[in-house]
């Protein structure tokens, strides 16, 4: 055992031994990987392998897509076999509706340089001419998906980096992990060895590794079982390989293994768990089979697959993997650790891990991936996500795990989780749901009418426009008490904030946005500062990233600082209330002067509505007078009640996150985890206005003068697009000419202006100040006009007013 490395990575499954590889294809050589078995331990050596194309996320469709094709060249390279089988995929579609949702799939395969085609069931019978296509309306061909040898690839992989220098140390039990100064300590059973970076890659055992470091991860060990049959006549005299077929009715995958089958449901409800703390001697080892557990499916996939019950069973795998919540991998850093970062829970860890590896080792190396990791970032969970809860949602969220999930889609176990105290109240008003960080938040309000989730215009469209008018032409109130909310203070408050964003800080009394940068000048955090006396400070941010923000801030400040960073978003409630008549309503209820002179745009005062102390924000994300109401959450019923009183006369109205979202694309505001991500600085997305090159030393300073003076390779660009009968849901490519080149990164439908409103990045020079471009939506292209103004108020007049 070395006494020291760069980066040591435990485990040494595909995550583990893919994480080594990319590292090492990095320039970080000194790196070791532990295993305490052999290679492939745990859950690696059992998985199916399978590798599909088929994603609905472009960042999943990046991550995939570099795992097939490393896999495609591992043998080449490595000279170790890898099995790989190039056979192609078809994933079937029920009914025309989850056809709208593989033609929006396909669209954003096709910005990946994936080969994916929407087809019938003519073209699916002459693909796969042993399946029954009776009961489906079509589906999605991927030509280039395949599977792998499990072992064989995770050996390859560690082939590979031990090539490049990289070391490998199996039977290596850890025993615990422990800090020295600045670096991390493994114990182990041959050992001890010092690192600078922990990657924990350690799949089903991570539970208890990371007990060692205090956290708890939201991982639960789901059994999954496949079969592999004997030998079938048809296949053995058949030359070439069939396609895997994915079939949502089934909710299983199967496919032609040599001359037989290989085959599994993932079952739609009785989802079997097993404990988190596995045995420390679970290597190579399996469950017992149950067939008579998954029979139900089993029996729906000899529907399709009429030979699949025809054949004797050679071999039944039954084990279990780690699955999130939202079956979404853990990658990215460990919620307050510095340096220890997750590569675990990947529900196809096979298909996922080493793209997963590419884009994390990127994290590590260069402080920023080239795609988008929001997504996977372990902090998206924080404390409360534990236990039961951690549980039931990971039971659910797996017995969906062949279902599509529309846009407005949210699971419901374990809800309501966090609610503020007027969630009773818009409940009863019809208010539908989602969910962010544990928070009930209002979408919108339905009077009993169903939302129908659809990949094409969601049924919520015609509340949603009343919603959005009655803001634009009367008063709106929003309870936004989910936003993630810190107090900076003490000696150093200022220092500390100055140094680590890119905007200068706001006066006394005054508001402003910030931007915590990476290394290279990539987008980290968007905070809202806002600067309550000299050395104290309230930032804001969304509820989504309370753990992350919270953990960036904690990280950043110095030893010799003296700051108090504290976070406070249980202690404060937040109503929006915003409009025209946003004045009118308020202003009966404070003694203070509301008006432009004495309370102006971007301003900040403690005012008083009876006896509730107010941190009155006067901002507006949906662009009118308005302010932000931030109250103490035991009172913010009473303020709510205030408030609705108070603007009857006016037509208050209450509006949810669908008509917030049409408002600030009328605006053009960018929105953080979509405009604003790890893959552009704030020159590409065009808020060149909040960065002050001129102040001096900010986290990512250095980065953004080389971004800047290398040339920008991507410019954000702000779309009206014509589609009378759809609405923009992101991911949609975006074309000039036959050229693709972009990608609509989100939008929605303005009402007031009475059309879809986009953001895109496009290639920089690829299109002219309001040029004419066309935006695939659900397998057609509309025309869409490129703005260089907000499509409502350019001016801001009515913020100001």
């Amino acid at each position: 055992m070395k006494s020291h490395a760069r980066v040591v990575v435990l485990g040494g499954g595909i995550c583990g031994a893919s994480m080594l590889y990319e590292l090492a294809h990095l320039g970080w050589t000194d790196a070791v990987l532990i295993e305490k078995g052999e290679l492939t331990s745990g859950t690696t050596w059992h998985a199916a392998g399978q590798c599909p194309h088929f994603n609905g996320s472009l960042t999943f469709a990046r991550i995939c897509d570099h795992s097939i094709r490393l896999y495609r060249n591992l043998e080449k390279e490595t000279g170790q076999a890898t099995s790989w089988h190039e056979c192609g995929g078809i994933r079937l579609a029920r009914d025309a509706e989850e056809l709208a949702w593989h033609q929006h799939v396909v669209a954003i395969a096709k910005q990946v340089g994936i080969e994916a085609y929407v087809v019938g069931r003519d073209e699916i019978s002459k693909l796969h001419p042993y399946i029954n296509v009776d009961d489906i309306v079509g589906g999605t061909y991927t030509l280039r998906d395949g599977h792998v040898d499990p072992t064989g690839a995770t050996n390859a992989l560690a082939k590979g980096a031990r090539a490049l220098g990289a070391t490998v140390q199996r039977h290596t039990l850890a025993t615990g992990i422990e800090r020295r100064g600045d670096e991390w300590e493994v114990l182990t059973n041959q050992g001890n060895i010092r690192c600078e970076h922990l990657v924990l890659a350690t799949g089903f055992f991570t539970h208890q590794v990371a007990a060692w470091l205090g956290f708890e991860v939201p991982l639960v060990n789901v059994v999954h079982q496949y079969l592999i049959t004997e030998q079938i006549e048809e296949l053995r005299e058949r030359a070439g390989e069939l396609p895997v077929i994915r079939d949502p009715v089934a909710s299983a995958y199967l496919r032609q293994e040599q001359k037989g089958l290989l085959g599994g449901p993932y079952e739609t409800a009785g989802i079997r768990t097993v404990s988190n703390d596995v045995p420390w001697s679970f290597n190579m080892d399996l469950l017992e089979p149950d067939l008579e557990h998954i029979e139900p499916w089993l029996e729906k996939m000899i529907e399709r697959f009429p030979m699949f019950g025809r054949v004797g069973v050679r071999r039944t795998i039954a084990g279990f993997i780690a699955h999130t919540p939202d079956l979404v991998p853990l990658v990215g850093p460990a919620p307050g650790l510095r340096n220890v970062w997750l590569q675990c829970g990947s529900t196809t860890g096979i298909a996922q891990g080493p793209g997963c590896s590419k884009y994390l080792a990127q994290w590590l190396v260069h402080g920023a991936a080239e795609i988008s990791m929001t997504s996977l970032d372990p902090r998206r969970f924080g404390p409360l996500h534990h236990g039961d809860w951690v549980r039931a949602r990971t039971v659910e969220a797996s017995s969906h795990m062949y279902d599509m999930h529309p846009p407005g889609f949210y699971y419901e176990s374990g809800r309501p989780l966090r609610t503020s105290p007027v969630h009773d109240l818009l409940a009863a008003k019809g208010a539908v749901f989602s969910e962010s960080m544990g928070w009930e938040r209002p979408k919108y309000f339905a009077r009993g009418e169903p939302e129908r989730l659809s990949y094409r215009r969601n049924g919520s469209f015609e509340r949603v426009a009343e919603e959005s008018r009655a803001v634009r032409e009367r008063v709106g109130v929003l309870d936004m008490t989910s936003f993630a909310k810190y107090e900076v203070k003490g000696p150093d408050a200022a220092r500390f904030l100055d140094r680590i964003f890119a905007n200068r800080l706001p006066a006394v009394g005054s508001v402003s946005l910030g931007h915590l940068l990476a290394p290279g000048g990539e987008i980290d955090a968007e905070m809202t500062i806002t600067r309550l006396a000299g050395a104290h400070f309230y930032l804001l941010s969304a509820g989504s990233m309370q753990i992350r923000d919270l953990s960036q801030l904690l990280l950043a400040r110095r030893s010799e600082e003296k700051v108090e960073i504290r976070d406070v978003s249980d202690e404060f409630g937040v109503l929006v209330l915003t409009g025209p008549r946003s004045r009118d309503v308020l202003a009966p209820l404070t003694r203070a002067d509301l008006s432009s002179a004495r309370f102006p745009w971007l301003r900040m005062q403690q005012l008083q509505a009876g006896s509730i102390p107010i941190r009155a924000l006067r901002v507006s994300y949906a662009g009118e007078l308005g302010w932000e109401l931030h109250a103490p959450i035991g009172a913010l019923r009473e303020l709510y009640v205030s408030l609705l009183q108070a603007g009857a006369p006016f037509g208050i109205g209450d509006f949810g996150l669908y008509a917030l979202n049409s408002l600030r694309m009328e605006k053009a505001y960018r929105g953080f985890g979509s405009e604003l991500t790890n893959e552009v600085s704030p020159w590409e997305a065009g808020l060149d206005r909040f960065v002050a090159l001129d102040k001096g030393e900010f986290l990512g300073r250095e980065g953004l003068i080389r971004r800047r003076d290398r040339g920008l390779a991507l410019r954000l660009v702000y779309l009206s697009v014509a589609a009378p009968d759809l609405d923009i849901l992101g991911q949609e490519p975006v074309y000039r000419g036959e050229r693709l080149i972009g990608s609509v990164t989100s939008g929605g439908f303005g009402h007031a202006v009475g059309t879809n409103l986009a953001f895109a990045y496009v290639e920089t020079g690829s299109v002219p100040d309001h040029g004419r471009l066309e935006v695939e939506m659900i397998g057609q292209r509309y025309p869409a006009q490129v703005l260089n103004q907000a499509a409502y108020d350019p001016s801001n007049l009515r913020m100001r007013l």
